[in-house]
């Protein structure tokens, strides 16, 4: 399999190549007055490598810098269907999304933990959230019910963490493998994501961090950089 993570800036969008060539998109980078990442960076890079379907489109929860690019997604590519968290909100981005999907046919799918992707002998399994939430964390909701992703073929394993918060991490820490091959490091680095907790649990060989440079809010953050290092991963 193969997981490309796009340079968006400050913001996520992770692309999954199954074995037999079909695609997930999980997050589609950020949206601003000039700047769309679905039409600048996601749709051009998955038309280069001649994509024209996305079998699954997982927005792992609302926040700009993870949809803002996905009404442009969803109306340039076939989408089989949508994961999100059923998360309530009238950001623009979100509701333009929705009738994208809408007027093409898209189905909606609520992320909760029976929730599973498997495409040629790789599977992309939700963790968290398992339905509605109330947890919060620093008035961040949506961070707190961000999907996080176990993505597995064969002895490969990887975690996409979303935005998701210490709290959420230490949840799933039983559902954890012991051994991960790459790490996408929660909340582009921010210190309330990536415990070490976290770290011992999984000990990851590989941790990506997506953060725009010379970002405005100092991410990634020098504590979880130390974290990350000292845990032995690259």
């Amino acid at each position: 399999i193969e997981i490309v993570f796009l340079d968006v800036g400050q913001g996520d969008a992770v692309a999954i190549r199954s074995p037999a060539g079909r695609w997930i998109l999980v997050d589609t980078g950020p949206r601003g007055r000039t700047y769309d990442a679905g039409a600048r960076v996601v749709i051009p890079y998955l038309r280069r490598r001649g994509v024209a379907r996305i079998e699954a489109l997982v927005l792992t929860h609302p926040d700009l810098d993870h949809i803002g690019g996905a009404e442009s997604v969803v109306q340039a590519l076939e989408v089989g269907y949508v994961v999100d968290p059923f998360q309530a909100t009238g950001k623009d981005a979100y509701v333009g999304a929705l009738e994208a999907a809408s007027r093409r046919g898209v189905p909606w799918i609520e992320a909760r933990r029976d929730v599973s992707i498997r495409l040629d002998g790789m599977e992309v399994s939700v963790l968290f959230p398992d339905g509605p939430t109330s947890m919060s964390y620093s008035g961040t909701e949506s961070n707190a019910q961000s999907i996080v992703l176990l993505v597995r073929y064969g002895e490969f394993e990887a975690l996409l963490t979303g935005d998701a918060p210490v709290e959420v991490e230490e949840a799933i820490l039983d559902d954890l493998p012991s051994d991960l091959e790459v790490l996408k490091v929660g909340h582009h680095g921010s210190n309330t994501s990536t415990s070490p907790l976290l770290l011992a649990r999984t000990s990851p060989e590989l941790a990506v961090i997506s953060v725009g440079a010379r970002n405005r809010y100092g991410h990634p953050h020098a504590d979880v950089l130390k974290h990350i290092l000292e845990s032995g991963a690259r």
